[in-house]
């Protein structure tokens, strides 16, 4: 009889336990915090910035730059990759102006060749990271805010014209044929050169 109703008496802790447990899964399933995402550690915090605007990327091999030491290689590189994230962006901007020509013969294709350049004025550009890759090559990032482009592209559909000014050169002509009229001129003589024959 012992066993009973030491078993009876655990019957309702048990339930209690179990109704407890219930509960609190209950009462903590509102209270979870939403996950923030967390930005990963390898990513430098500029990359991160959100730009109005256009990125450009620019790459440049370290090997291939001229220099005697491996150092002014690493800056020379750099240099380019930067310049090449100029251009980038200037393509952006403009546009690519591309040449293409083919030549047939025999109803194949004999000859193609195909040009490509770009050309224009690029100021305001922010710089966003020069990042090494893997020890051979650098890369640079270069960011244009909106405001730049539209006063860049604005500019460049609507040229400034500018005017030549022919009047103020007569006049200052004229000033100075006033002041030189009191001083002497020289003269030049070839008979000053000649070797005498004597």
């Amino acid at each position: 009889m012992q066993n009973t109703s030491s078993s009876l008496a655990r019957f309702p802790a048990l339930c209690l336990f179990m109704l407890g447990c219930c509960l609190s899964g209950c009462a903590t399933q509102g209270m979870v915090e939403p996950l923030r995402p967390q930005p990963p550690s390898s990513v430098p915090p500029l990359m991160l910035e959100q730009v109005d605007g256009i990125t450009a990327t620019g790459y440049a091999v370290i090997d291939v730059q001229k220099g005697q030491t491996h150092a002014q290689r690493r800056l020379m590189a750099i240099r380019a990759s930067k310049l090449d994230a100029y251009r980038n962006l200037t393509e952006q901007v403009y546009g690519l102006y591309v040449e293409s020509a083919s030549q047939m013969g025999d109803l194949a294709l004999r000859n193609e060749s195909v040009r490509a350049r770009v050309q224009g004025l690029v100021y305001g550009s922010r710089l966003v990271s020069i990042t090494p890759l893997g020890g051979e090559t650098y890369e640079t990032k270069l960011a244009l805010e909106q405001t730049v482009i539209d006063e860049l592209v604005s500019t460049y559909r609507n040229p400034v014209k500018r005017e030549r000014r022919t009047d103020t050169v007569t006049k200052a002509v004229a000033k100075d044929a006033s002041q030189k009229a009191g001083q002497r001129e020289f003269v030049f003589n070839k008979n000053w050169f000649k070797k005498d024959a004597s």
